[in-house]
C-alpha cells in the first residue's frame, strides 16, 4: 500500500479513475494499492474536494484555508469549516499554515488569527493538520506549542535541528520530488537524519515537478520512494511499509482505510 500524504486532486478537471496506469506515467510499473489524501486551499474548492473524495474509495478529503488565501475570507467561513467537519468525511485540517515570504508577509496577522482558529477546530474535532510553513517557523513552533494538534509538515525544506523540533511535537516530516533534485541538500539531510521513523510520502500533484518531466503525475510517488530507498540503502518495500505506518499515524486513517 502507497499514501499519498498531500496532493491536490481538483487539479483534475474531469475526475478520471485515480488508479495507476501506463497513461499516467509508463516509466514505473505500480503494483500496490495507492491512497490519496487531498488538500484544499480555500472555501471555493472545499466542495470540489469533497466531491472527489466521495466518488473515489481511495481518495480521502482535508479542508482547510491555505496561508496564501485568507484575505479572501471572513470568519463565517470558519464556521461553514466547522459544519463540514461534523456532517462529512473530513480526515485533516489542510493545507493550513503560514507563509510570511515577501509576497504574502503583509497579511501577516491576519494568517496568524486564522491559523491559530482554524487549529482551535482541528483541537476540538480531533483532525490532524497539514501544514504549510515559510519564514515562519518561530511562530508557528510557538502556536502548535501550545495546541495538542498533530499531523504532517508538507514538503519541510529546513535545518535538521528545526525538522527535529517539530516531531518533538508529534508532526510527521512530508518528503515530494523535490527530493529528486541533486541540489536539494537539506532534503537529503533530512531522510538521512531521520531514516523512516518520522517521514510521510507526499506528490503535492500538480505542483512539484520531477526532472526532466514538465508535468507532475500521481505515480511520481514511487519515484519519491525510491529516491529515499537509495539515500538509505534499503529497498523500495521497506520504506513502503513504514512510511504507509507512518502516513496512517499522522493522519488517523488506520480505522478509516479500513472502512472505506
Amino acid at each position: 500500500m502507497i499514501i499519498d500524504s498531500h496532493c491536490h486532486l481538483d487539479a483534475l478537471l474531469s475526475p478520471p479513475p485515480l488508479s495507476f496506469s501506463t497513461s499516467l506515467n509508463d516509466r514505473v510499473h505500480v503494483k500496490h494499492s495507492v491512497y490519496f489524501i487531498t488538500m484544499s486551499t480555500s472555501p471555493l474548492d472545499w466542495r470540489n474536494q469533497l466531491e472527489r473524495s466521495q466518488t473515489f474509495e481511495n481518495v480521502f478529503c482535508a479542508l482547510g484555508v491555505h496561508p496564501w488565501y485568507v484575505q479572501d475570507i471572513d470568519l463565517t467561513y470558519l464556521v461553514q469549516l466547522e459544519r463540514l467537519f461534523m456532517t462529512e468525511l473530513v480526515v485533516a485540517l489542510g493545507e493550513v499554515g503560514l507563509d510570511f515570504t515577501p509576497l504574502y508577509k503583509e497579511s501577516r496577522t491576519l494568517q496568524l488569527e486564522i491559523l491559530v482558529e482554524q487549529l482551535a477546530l482541528a483541537r476540538r474535532f480531533e483532525k490532524p493538520v497539514s501544514l504549510h510553513v515559510r519564514k515562519a517557523h518561530n511562530e508557528m513552533l510557538e502556536i502548535l506549542s501550545n495546541t495538542a494538534v498533530k499531523g504532517a509538515v508538507h514538503g519541510l525544506g529546513a535545518s535538521k535541528e528545526l525538522a527535529q523540533s517539530y516531531v518533538d511535537l508529534g508532526f510527521k516530516i512530508g518528503v515530494n520530488g523535490v527530493l529528486k533534485r541533486d541540489n536539494a541538500r537539506r532534503y537529503h539531510e533530512l531522510v538521512r537524519y531521520f531514516g523512516l521513523d518520522y517521514l510521510v510520502l507526499e506528490t503535492d500533484f500538480p505542483h512539484v515537478k520531477i526532472a526532466p518531466s514538465e508535468v507532475s503525475f500521481l505515480s511520481d510517488i514511487v519515484l519519491v520512494a525510491e529516491k529515499v530507498a537509495s539515500i538509505l540503502n534499503t529497498s523500495v518495500e521497506n520504506v513502503l511499509e513504514k512510511m504507509t505506518l507512518n502516513t496512517q499515524e499522522a493522519f488517523n486513517l488506520s480505522g478509516v482505510l479500513n472502512g472505506k
